[in-house]
C-alpha cells in the first residue's frame, strides 16, 4: 500500500510538472488593426488583446528560466509591440477626428 502511495504521488508530480512546462510557453503577439480601416470595436478588441499578451508574457518570463540575452529580447518584444499599439491608436484618433 506504502508503494502504491508513492507510485500516485510521483505520477501527480509529473503530471503536474508536465502542465507547467505546457503552460510555460512562450505566448504569440496578437496582430494590430490597420487604423486607415479599423472601427471602434476593432481597435477595443486589440486593445484587450494586447493587454493579456502582455500578462501572459510577464507570467512566461516568471516560469521560464531564461538566458539574460532571451529574456531581455523578450520585453524587447513586449516594448516593440506596445509602442506599435500605441502609434496605431494615434494614428487612429487622427484618422477619427480628421
Amino acid at each position: 500500500m506504502k508503494h502504491l502511495s508513492k507510485t500516485i504521488v510521483i505520477t501527480a508530480a509529473v503530471f503536474a510538472s508536465q502542465s507547467s512546462f505546457a503552460s510555460c510557453a512562450e505566448p504569440a503577439a496578437p496582430s494590430l488593426p490597420n487604423p486607415d480601416t479599423a472601427v471602434t470595436p476593432e481597435m477595443v478588441k486589440a486593445k484587450k488583446q494586447v493587454k493579456q499578451y502582455m500578462a501572459e508574457v510577464d507570467k512566461y518570463l516568471s516560469c521560464k528560466r531564461l538566458s539574460t540575452r532571451q529574456h531581455n529580447a523578450m520585453v524587447d518584444k513586449m516594448h516593440s509591440l506596445a509602442n506599435n499599439f500605441n502609434d496605431v491608436i494615434r494614428a487612429f484618433k487622427e484618422r477619427k477626428q480628421g
